[in-house]
């Protein structure tokens, strides 16, 4: 072997490391977005820590209509630590104050009411996300008060896009 030949074998020529770089950047704007929708994503698993916060809350308010009798009733109420709490059928009422009082959530979160007569929705919202106008939109939990007896309240979550 000759002193030529073995310079040659000491390093990357510069097309090689060209070539290098460039399937690089492939790899990485094929990968970029996947990693461009990680907000939407975290903001979703917030959302689902305060679903799960609410639906813990109401099997606690429910466990206590159990014990007190009053589940199947319309309009009731159960004692909490800082006074009486308003149920519909052995659930909490869809009522901003009254969920204030069972949850904390943080600043990052605002809440809203949409409803009926009949029926009244909770809404749970992210601040930093458009404010709902329905039931679809996105970013959001809604708590629907049980309609009848013997009946759970539903916990939707739209996930934030």
């Amino acid at each position: 072997m000759c002193i030529r030949d073995r310079m040659n074998t000491k390093g990357f020529t510069l097309i090689e490391l060209v070539v290098v770089i460039v399937i690089l950047g492939i790899l990485a704007a094929t990968a970029a977005p996947k990693f461009i929708n990680l907000k939407a994503d975290a903001q979703t698993a917030t959302l689902q820590g305060v679903k799960a916060a609410m639906q813990g809350a109401a099997a606690m308010v429910y466990s206590k209509s159990l014990v007190k009798g009053n589940q199947s009733i319309g309009r009731s109420s159960v004692t909490l630590s800082d006074g009486d709490l308003v149920i519909k059928y052995g659930y909490p009422r869809a009522n901003i104050n009254e969920w204030q009082r069972l949850i904390d959530v943080d600043e990052n979160f605002a809440y809203k009411i949409f409803g009926t007569s009949s029926l009244d929705v909770l809404v749970i919202y992210r601040k930093d996300s458009p404010e709902p106008t329905g039931g679809g939109s996105p970013c959001m939990v809604y708590y629907l008060e049980p309609t009848a007896p013997n009946t759970a309240p539903q916990f939707v979550l739209n996930k934030c896009e």
